[in-house]
């Protein structure tokens, strides 16, 4: 937690340049100079009808000993800070006013961590980094570290990811916080209809859920017999009935553990299956192909 005594800000901007400048996108490339021998060049780019910042970065680290951070200070203030976790969420308190705060400096999060007060929030998404620190209303990142032992040269070469920063109306629930983290790691792949075989339809999903916050988290073969596996999760901590739609031929539906073992029968009509979530409640159906 010390480490914040001797930190610097990496000033060393060697150049900056608009790119890209259209009706539905626009960005601006900056390279950095950062600490003794890396480099750092960002591509941040802000969409038309998107309140999400993008920061898509390319770097080559050769420092030593040395931990790279970003930092966001918001205009939010909140005792409290959310981060996800695997099938659902978690919260820490944003303030050292125990040892027990202070020793809970660095919070391992997935794709994203949220500061939010009654009606307004920001969240820091990202595609690959999992360290995540919210001190009072300064939300910060880390990307890079440099260790020598037991590695050497850890983290060093080149690296690419994005990190994201979203504003948002109301908490993370209102501000579709979850979703749009799933759209910065699975982003849309565009396909040429001439490429599959012929005209597409306008709309076509396979699975859908009408519940905001639940997640479609797998699609998978059984593992010991011919069926399929959908698993999904609440994951805005809330309970209520739920239906999910395939356009899949089906017509049996089971629930089952995790480890795929048969539970009961779900009733499923017109490829339509009914059913009530808890919060942070893992749901696995199979569906037997015939």
């Amino acid at each position: 937690v010390f480490y914040r005594e001797t930190c610097e800000d990496v000033l060393g901007l060697e150049s900056m340049a608009v790119v890209e400048a259209s009706p539905l996108r626009a960005t601006v490339r900056v390279v950095r100079k950062v600490g003794a021998a890396s480099s750092l060049t960002q591509r941040i780019t802000l969409r038309a009808g998107s309140p999400r910042i993008d920061f898509d970065t390319e770097i080559d680290w050769q420092e030593d000993q040395k931990l790279l951070k970003v930092a966001f200070p918001v205009n939010v203030r909140s005792d409290r800070a959310t981060y996800e976790i695997q099938y659902g969420h978690t919260e820490r308190p944003t303030h050292y006013n125990t040892s027990w705060d202070l020793a809970r400096f660095e919070v391992c999060a997935q794709k994203w961590a949220d500061l939010s007060e009654g009606d307004y929030g920001v969240a820091l998404l990202n595609d690959c980094k999992y360290g995540h620190d919210i001190l009072g209303n300064v939300m910060r990142l880390s990307l890079l570290r440099a260790p020598t032992a037991p590695d050497p040269t850890a983290d060093r070469g080149r690296h690419t990811f994005t990190y994201s920063l979203l504003p948002h109306a109301g908490d993370f629930r209102q501000g579709r916080v979850v979703e749009q983290a799933c759209a910065l790691n699975i982003p849309l792949q565009i396909l040429a209809a001439e490429k599959c075989g012929g005209s597409l339809p306008p709309a076509q999903s396979f699975f859908e859920v009408d519940r905001p916050g639940v997640v479609i988290e797998a699609v998978k073969r059984a593992e010991r017999e011919n069926a399929l596996i959908v698993r999904f999760y609440e994951a805005h901590a809330t309970r209520g009935p739920m239906t999910l739609k395939t356009s899949l031929p089906v017509r049996k539906a089971f629930r089952c553990d995790l480890l795929e073992r048969t539970l009961g029968p779900v009733e499923i009509a017109n490829g339509a299956v009914q059913l009530t979530v808890t919060p942070f409640e893992i749901v696995t159906l199979k569906f037997p192909l015939e």
